[in-house]
C-alpha cells in the first residue's frame, strides 16, 4: 500500500491528525463570540493600522493589541468554516 493510501486510512482511523467534534467547534464559536466585533472607531484604526499608519508611543503598542485581537478573531472564524466543512 502506497503512503497516500496508508495516510487516508490512518484517518478514517481516527490516528494522527483528526476532525475535532462538534462541541469543540461550538465551544471554539463561543470564543469568537466573547471577543465581540469592533467599534466603528476600532474598525477605523483597525484600517489605518492595516495601511501602515501608526500612533506614536506608547498608544501604538494598544493599537497593535487591537490589530493582533483582531486578526485572531479573523483567524478563529476561518478556521472554523474550514472545520465545518
Amino acid at each position: 500500500m502506497a503512503f497516500p493510501q496508508i495516510a487516508l486510512s490512518q484517518l478514517r482511523q481516527g490516528k494522527g491528525l483528526k476532525s475535532l467534534g462538534f462541541s469543540v467547534i461550538q465551544f471554539l464559536e463561543g470564543v469568537v463570540d466573547e471577543m465581540n466585533s469592533p467599534t466603528d472607531e476600532q474598525a477605523a484604526l483597525i484600517r489605518i493600522t492595516l495601511e501602515r499608519k501608526a500612533m506614536s508611543y506608547p498608544d501604538r503598542y494598544d493599537q497593535e493589541s487591537l490589530l493582533n485581537l483582531h486578526k485572531a478573531k479573523m483567524h478563529l472564524e476561518m478556521a472554523i468554516g474550514l472545520l465545518n466543512q
